[in-house]
Order: structure tokens, then sequence, then C-alpha cells
């Protein structure tokens, strides 16, 4: 993982750092500009060359570094600019051909060396300034080698100069194959790695690279989790103020897994991360890649995952495995207090009839009201659930019998109460079935079972509450 992120952010990294071609060009005519005055002042110097070539030299350069400049100032399109692009480069490597061959006292193999970087840098700057270099290099050299000959009676080796002709042109042949293919690739690994990296900024990833402990590049998504902006890269603090880990962070900084760390944002504010180190190839030294992720994501996913696992998704009320954990934790602290607790178990009448006539919208909106109403009634210590469908639960404890008819009574007026249902008045009731800890059941499951069988027979009867026993089935108290 450490060498592919390495890889693709140095892609991304390089295809990020857009070439403004035009101040490239401006630059570089100046440059030619400031030669031509050191050829006309220094030239002077050279044994081998006369006043008159100095002069000439010199004026060749302010001339091609005036037409390169109005090249760049007149290109509009991208044609314009790709032939201001042939004409710069024709131009340097005539200007750089000419110097060679004419302030070298021979053309010998330091000349040569240097023409072939002078092809090099054409090929690098378009598809085919390699062989356009080698062309205009080898053409230099025919003019120069015959002036050398006629003007300053500097004999001329044929075979040496046939010799740096073929090597000129087969250098420039080469470099025109294989830097196009060298492109290419370049541009296959960015189409490869380019969406990973993207993906990971969409994602909230944050990837950071460093080399010898200090910060080398850093994406979009780190800069959001830390306020750190490019411009702050140079001056970024060290690794080790950066990312301050925990008692695990020496193991796992070599890559032996994930780990929660802090980063150190730009205002001086830790920030809770889960972060992975993969080191670079051994070829690459100390080079690293880090993977950091908000740690605060994380956390409220898992609260959400947790909430939607306890609590029913409709009204919001906790849900039978929520209900079953607080009513044995209710019960164990009833038993060590010696208090009762009292269980109600209530489902709607009529509900089904809603569904029917006005739809599930209308009965789901039924159930959210009926929710409201329990979560209403509720103390701090008390629950209120849904078991599923139109059955709900409510838990009381410290609650005895009395406690819980009074509370029963209570709510079969309540939840008869109309409820809106898109402008209209929609009627319920309730059947309420009642258990009490420790006279009707021990554990959780006794309890609920025995509320929901009080439950059906308050049903039977036609509504109400009923209080569970154990013996007679089912009394009204």
């Amino acid at each position: 993982m450490g060498q592919l992120s390495a890889t693709a952010i140095g892609i991304a990294d390089r295809g990020a750092a857009r070439v403004d071609h035009r101040r490239v060009e401006t630059a570089i005519g100046g440059l030619r500009l400031a030669a031509a005055a050191g050829i006309l002042v220094l030239g002077q110097m050279v044994p081998n060359v006369g006043p008159v070539f100095v002069v000439v030299l010199g004026v060749f350069f302010a001339g091609y570094g005036l037409l390169v400049l109005l090249a760049w100032a007149r290109a509009r399109t991208e044609t314009d600019r790709e032939l201001a692009s042939r004409f710069s480069l024709a131009a340097d490597i005539s200007l750089v051909g000419f110097a060679l061959f004419v302030f070298a006292p021979d053309p010998s193999w330091t000349v040569y060396a240097s023409g072939f970087l002078v092809i090099a840098s054409g090929g690098i700057r378009f598809r085919s300034g390699a062989l356009l270099a080698a062309a205009s290099l080898s053409l230099t050299y025919v003019v120069v080698m015959g002036f050398r000959d006629a003007a300053l009676g500097i004999p001329s080796s044929a075979p040496l100069v046939i010799l740096h002709l073929v090597g000129y042109l087969t250098a420039g042949t080469l470099l025109n194959a294989v830097l196009p293919e060298l492109d290419a690739l370049r541009e296959r690994e960015h189409d490869t790695y380019e969406p990973i990296l993207q993906a990971q900024a969409d994602a909230g990833e944050a990837v950071l690279m460093t080399e010898a402990g200090r910060p080398t590049y850093w994406n979009k998504a780190f800069e959001s989790l830390t306020g750190y902006t490019q411009d702050d890269l140079a001056e970024a603090p060290a690794m080790s103020d950066l990312v301050v880990g925990d008692d695990s962070f020496a193991m796992a900084a070599v890559g032996d897994g994930p780990f929660h760390a802090h980063v150190r944002a730009r205002d001086g504010n830790l920030i809770d991360v889960d972060a992975t180190r993969r080191p670079g190839p051994a070829n690459d030294g100390d080079r690293c890649v880090w993977l950091l992720r908000d740690a605060s994501v994380r956390q409220r996913a898992e609260a959400e995952l947790r909430e939607r696992a306890l609590h029913d998704p409709l009204t919001g009320l906790p849900n039978r495995a929520l209900l079953h954990d607080r009513l044995t934790s209710a019960i164990a602290v009833a038993q060590r207090q010696d208090t009762p607790v009292s269980l109600l178990m209530l489902d709607l009448d009529g509900f089904k009839a809603v569904n029917d006539t006005w739809g599930h919208h209308a009965g789901d909106m039924v159930l959210v009201e009926i929710a409201a109403r329990l979560s209403g009634t509720l103390r701090d210590s008390d629950t209120a659930a849904r078991l599923g469908g139109d059955e709900f639960v409510l838990m009381l404890p410290a609650t005895p019998l009395l406690g819980a008819i009074e509370a029963s009574r209570a709510l079969v007026d309540f939840i008869v109460a109309p409820v809106a249902v898109d402008g209209k008045p929609v009627t319920v009731g309730a059947s309420i079935g009642i258990a009490v800890f420790p006279n009707h059941g021990r554990d959780a499951e006794v309890l609920l079972a025995a509320a929901d069988s009080a439950m059906y027979a308050a049903k039977r009867s036609g509504g109400g509450y009923r209080t569970f026993q154990a013996h007679l089935g089912t009394t009204q108290p």
C-alpha cells in the first residue's frame, strides 16, 4: 500500500503542477538577451575567435530572443503555442550549437556530449522535440564547420563531421522513440492512480507522505482535516510534532497495522485520527505514506449503528433488545433494594382498521403519535419501548401494582384521544396487560410473558387493562 500510494502521489503531484509555458518561455527569452550581452562583453577574451564572430553571435542571440518573445506574445490558440514552442526550440538549439562549435577550439567529445544533452532537453519539451533538436543541431554544425574552415581557416575532419552528424541524428531518433513511450507510461499510471487518490480525498481519507521525518506531500483531505494548505508544506512541523501517538505508536508506526493517534492541526488543537503508516520500498530510504481518517467520523458511525441496533427506526423508542437489557438491570436493582418493578404490555385496538382504511402512512403517523404520548408520561427511570407492529411496553421501576393500575387507567384514556392524520381525526383504543416483579415473575422473560398473557386477556374482554393472575388466568382488579 505504501509503495502504491507513494507512486500515485508523485504522479498526482506532478500532474497538478501545470507548467505555464508562456511564463517559462518569457523567462528563457530574458536569459537569451542576457546571454547576448555576456557574449558581446566577455567573448573578446576567447582566443580562437575574432571580434566579428563574437559580434555576430551576440546579434544572433539578441535577435532570436526578440523573435521568440514576439512569437509567444502573439500566441492565442493551442496551434499558435505549438508553433511558438517549436520555433523556440529550433532557435535555442541553433544558438547553443553555434556557440558550442564556434567557441570550442575543436569539435571534441565534450562538444558532442553537450550536443547530446541539448537534444535530450529538446525531447523533454514536447513530443517530437528530440528529432527537431537533432536536425537543428546537425544543420548548425554543418554551417559552422564550413564557416570555421572558410572564414577562420580552421580545417574540419570530414570523417569527424560525419560521425557527429550520424551521432546527433541517431540520438534524436532514439530519444524521439523512447521519451513518448515514457510519457505514455506516466499518463497510464496517472489515469490509474489519480481516481484512487481522488476517491480517498472524497471519502475524507487524508494522505500524507514524508521523507526524513518531514512532510513532502499531502492531499486536500489532509488540508480539510488540519487546516494546513499547500503554502504551509515547506514550513510544516516535523512528524514527531505533527502526529502524536498513544503507547502503541512506536510499534504500529512501522507498519504493523492501524493505530489510534492525534494530529496537531494548524491552530494547535489535537484531532483524534485512525492512522496507518506504510514505509516505502527499500530503495526509497525513509519515505513513508500515512493514511489518516478523522476518528470522530468512525465514532459517529458506530454510535449510529448502536442507535439503529437498539432503537425502533420509526418511533425512536428502545426496541426489544434494549428493553430486555434495561428490564434485567431493573430487576437486579429491585432484588437488592427489595422494591417492585411493574411492566405494562400495550396493544392498540382498531389499528388494523386504520391501516386498511387510511393506508400504512396513516398507521405510521398513529404509531409515532402514540410513542410520543407514552414518552411524555415517563419518569427518568421509566422506559417506553416498541416491540413491533402496534405493541408497546412500559417498564416502571419502584412501582407497585396499585401504581401500575393507576398508570394503565390513565393510559387507556390518554391513548383513546383522536390522532390527527392529514387533518382528519383517527381514534384507536388500548388493551393493557400488567405484570409486577416479583409476584408475577423473577426474570425478564417470565415477566414479559406474564404481561403479554394479561394483555391478550384484556383484548379478549374488549380492551382496558388486566393484571396477570397465575392460577386464575387474568382478572380485572
